[in-house]
């Protein structure tokens, strides 16, 4: 049995092991995780190994420094945080509350004391899709949760540099458009319904001025912990 992981593209054999004549496989999916799983020849690939805690998390808490990339309606100014939080919030000021677009949140931290071959990146919650460099190099780009990386111990450094490039949903700054005024539903051949009555302008069509700004950015918590590979039976 092979297993192909549509999110990351990871992709190999998985651990498999004779019961009674039949012939059982070892799935470890996370929540919010899926596999495409498929039958094939055993041998000739590489494993999909699963992989269980070896110790306890290492929280990476920063300073982080928060800057804006990319987006509008306008850049927020580059903020310096020792606590994750939404950019929706006041430590981000005004222009932040309406930003869509892509922060890049950096941080050192220590190489954990804990000694393991291989560990997890948990970079928690995410509003609403990231990009992970460690050190200068790409780690991945992952776009739902888990927003998780697996790694080799030899990519870890004394003194390591994390990159996140997050990127948020449109909603916000949709929402500050039509508080605005301005004109930006230019379909053609279409009237744009509203679906719901709380989003129904004066016109009757559909308006996103009584949202709320949506969580945006990095929320965290961020950790680094020790895995070890299941044993394959």
């Amino acid at each position: 049995m092979i297993a192909f992981d549509a999110l990351t593209g990871r992709h190999g054999e998985l651990p498999a092991r004779a019961v009674s004549g039949a012939r059982e496989v070892y799935l470890q999916i996370p929540s919010g995780g899926s596999l495409v799983i498929a039958e094939a020849p055993t041998g000739g690939r590489e494993s999909f190994n699963a992989y269980r805690a070896a110790g306890e998390p290492t929280t990476i808490r920063g300073p982080w420094t928060v800057a804006f990339l990319k987006g509008g309606p306008r850049l927020p100014a580059r903020r310096t945080i020792d606590t994750l939080v939404s950019w929706t919030t006041a430590t981000f000021g005004a222009d932040a509350a309406s930003f869509s677009g892509t922060a890049v949140y950096t941080a050192t931290f220590q190489r954990p004391t804990q000694t393991a071959r291989i560990w997890q990146l948990d970079l928690g919650r995410v509003a609403e899709s990231a990009r992970v460099r460690l050190n200068g190099r790409d780690l991945a780009t992952i776009i739902g949760s888990p927003f998780r990386v697996v790694l080799d111990a030899s990519q870890l450094r004394a003194v390591n540099r994390l990159e996140v490039a997050v990127t948020n949903l449109s909603a916000n700054r949709i929402s500050d458009l039509d508080r605005r005024g301005v004109a930006w539903k230019k379909f053609y051949n279409v009237n744009f319904p509203a679906r719901f009555p709380e989003n129904r302008g004066p016109d009757g069509l559909f308006t996103a001025a009584k949202w709320q700004p949506l969580e945006s950015g990095l929320l965290g918590p961020v950790t680094m912990s020790p895995l070890e590979e299941m044993p394959r039976k």
